[in-house]
């Protein structure tokens, strides 16, 4: 018969791993990562969004204010941009190369600038390591849950 320790950390250690392996095959049947925002910035205020964009990913912005420097760099030079705008943008392009894409919003209006998008981008593979981690750290509550089945320790 098995020990209500065992059961317990069988219980724990296949939750444990169960949400390791869920978070994998999401993060290998979903490699694009979609970042929504929607942010305001005060007069004179910046802001700069770095990320990696895979092959073929879109973009988008719409940015709302009295006036504002926009400078877009991409790995493909084609969608670059480096403008000044009055009132609103409507900004938005396809990555056909992967790369980094560094994106500086500069409010220089009198009013506050209201920033939203939609940017599609590359998940960071060391997330793998961390759902493999979590599967071992499951496996190993497993393993020493079993041990209280074959030997009760000192003090429990």
């Amino acid at each position: 018969m098995l020990n209500k320790y065992t059961i317990v950390g069988l219980i724990a250690g296949c939750i444990i791993s169960g949400l390791g392996v869920i978070s994998m095959i999401d993060f290998l049947a979903n490699p694009v990562d979609v970042m929504d925002f929607d942010d305001d910035f005060g007069v004179g205020e910046s802001t700069i969004f770095s990320f990696q964009a895979s092959e073929n990913s879109f973009q988008t912005l719409t940015i709302i204010g009295d006036t504002f420097d926009v400078k877009i760099l991409t790995s493909d030079e084609k969608n670059n941009i480096d403008n000044s705008y009055k009132n609103k943008a409507d900004i938005s392009w396809v990555n056909t190369i992967a790369g980094e894409n560094v994106i500086k919003i500069q409010n220089t209006g009198n009013s506050e600038l209201n920033a939203k998008g939609t940017l599609e981008k590359s998940r960071d593979p060391l997330f793998l390591t961390y759902h493999i981690l979590v599967i071992i750290a499951g496996i190993v509550v497993i393993g020493f849950s079993a041990a209280f089945t074959v030997r009760k320790p000192r003090g429990f």
